[in-house]
């Protein structure tokens, strides 16, 4: 067929890229990592904003004590449950490595997971939580609404940016049906329908982006399944 096959990422998702089922793919960077040696090098498809990257923030109240990620040992954390916050994790335990710090799972007191932006800050700017993780855009937007939490909320650490999920195409697939499906994205905020799937995802509209935007999100993830293979290592360990 002309027009690739588009695929919605599940469990067969590596294997079916793997053999050549699937022509389109949305991955996370998770699973980016595992088939990137098969993703056309030049036509990786971004949300605009995460065209040069994202960041993470973990935010403290600004008159707590906390003044290095050291500080929180024990601390009891909220973090915002979102498709963008897929690299979380990954971050957070690459973040305590570069500082000699255990892993999250046994840094934090706890690490309790939420929806909704406001159920992630507010609990911090009451005092009722320790730290917040979450996107740096979903704090500024925040903060839009309410500039108090920005007086008195600060981040006591700010990931890499990063790109969390995106969509591939895979190499040596059929060039014409290719370019039909990227001009059709590409279009896709001229319309009403289209304009309204991309508020749905927060977005405005789809940009193209060479694969080498993900450099620094490859490293990060890299780094992390090393760290969690080692830690998996040792737990077998009699």
């Amino acid at each position: 067929e002309a027009v690739p096959k588009v695929f919605i990422p599940s469990e067969e998702l590596i294997r079916d890229v793997r053999q050549g089922a699937i022509d389109c793919f949305g991955v996370t960077a998770l699973e980016y990592v595992k088939i990137m040696d098969l993703i056309d090098p030049d036509s990786l498809v971004l949300q605009d904003y995460l065209a040069d990257g994202m960041e993470y923030v973990l935010l403290v109240h600004s008159s707590s004590a906390f003044r290095k990620i050291a500080d929180l040992r024990g601390a009891q954390i909220v973090s915002h449950l979102h498709r963008d916050m897929v690299l979380l994790p990954a971050w957070l335990d690459t973040m305590l490595a570069a500082n000699n710090l255990p892993e999250a799972g046994r840094f934090f007191g706890s690490n309790q997971l939420h929806d909704k932006v406001n159920e992630v800050v507010l609990p911090v700017f009451f005092r009722r939580a320790d730290g917040a993780c979450l996107a740096r855009r979903s704090w500024e937007t925040a903060v839009e609404l309410n500039p108090q939490l920005g007086r008195d909320l600060r981040p006591v650490a700010v990931s890499p940016k990063i790109i969390p999920i995106a969509i591939g195409f895979r190499r040596n697939c059929n060039a014409d049906g290719r370019k039909m499906l990227l001009d059709s994205m590409m279009r896709l905020s001229t319309t009403t329908a289209g304009q309204q799937i991309s508020a749905l995802y927060q977005a405005k509209e789809f940009v193209v982006r060479p694969t080498s935007v993900m450099k620094t999100t490859v490293e990060m993830v890299n780094q992390f399944e090393r760290m969690s293979g080692q830690a998996g290592s040792r737990k077998g360990k009699p």
